[in-house]
């Protein structure tokens, strides 16, 4: 690997962070968001970004998905710190015997070059209610290229490369570019691989996801309102924007995910 290293955007230590050249959202913009969070030392942490796809299940980035035992998902959230008034937990886990699971893609890998389907769903048994807060996201349907359109990255990552952290929710404006682009930018790093399922997103220096970003959405706008295209999986470790933030497309797993995820 470069001195630079390409790596998935998240860690069991990287919680409670920020989008990297970003700002604060507005509470109720984004009610498809989520937190994928993890039970340890008797306090919940954040671990990775998730998007709510129906009242049973969300998405997330297979690389979130550990050998954690206790993991829940908390949606209605804005401040991770606080209890927000439409905030709901569930909880999930690996253990299908609970009837709760969390289901990494079968052809997911860690360790392939370009980080290849990396894309889970979690489940749980209880069903939200939704509302203006607590919303099923609209997924891509691969009817459009979204190319050189601005779209919105989202999340609770780092604000910068190992830098300072806060827990208010964050959005950052970001050009989608073209795979070809995508792979052209991030020549000469290794392990850095784009391919059709990937969807990337670059506007320079000082603009991208980063740890703690992992699983979340980018959303794109079809006549007015967001669609999200693409979640949450890669790019380089520093996060300072030098090179494109690469993204899991939504629009070439959503026959797997229908398969996979409950009925609401």
């Amino acid at each position: 690997m470069s001195s630079e290293a390409v790596g998935v955007f998240a860690s069991a230590e990287d919680v409670d962070n920020l989008i990297v050249g970003g700002s604060a959202a507005t509470y109720g913009d984004h009610p498809y968001m989520c937190s994928y969070q993890v039970l340890s030392g008797g306090t919940w942490h954040h671990i990775c970004g998730c998007i709510l796809y129906n009242t049973r299940s969300a998405l997330t980035a297979a690389h979130c998905v550990g050998s954690y035992t206790t993991t829940r998902v908390q949606l209605g959230s804005h401040v991770l710190s606080r209890t927000d008034t439409y905030q709901v937990e569930r909880s999930v886990s690996k253990y299908t015997s609970k009837c709760e699971m969390v289901s990494q893609h079968p052809s997911y890998s860690g360790s392939a070059a370009g980080y290849p389907n990396d894309i889970a769903v979690l489940e749980w048994t209880s069903p939200v209610t939704m509302n203006n807060y607590v919303r099923g996201a609209t997924l891509d349907d691969g009817s459009a290229s979204w190319a050189g359109q601005n779209c919105e990255l989202i999340g609770w990552g780092r604000l910068t490369g190992g830098g300072s952290t806060a827990d208010t929710l964050q959005k950052l404006t970001i050009g989608k570019i073209t795979n070809s682009d995508c792979s052209s930018r991030w020549t000469g790093i290794s392990g850095a691989t784009i391919n059709a399922n990937h969807i990337c997103f670059y506007s320079g220096t000082g603009k991208s996801s980063c740890n703690g970003d992992s699983g979340g959405p980018a959303a794109c706008f079809r006549n007015g309102s967001r669609v999200i295209v693409g979640v949450t999986s890669w790019g380089i470790s520093t996060c300072n924007g030098s090179y494109p933030s690469v993204y899991t497309r939504i629009s070439k797993y959503r026959s797997w995910i229908t398969s996979t995820a409950p009925s609401s």
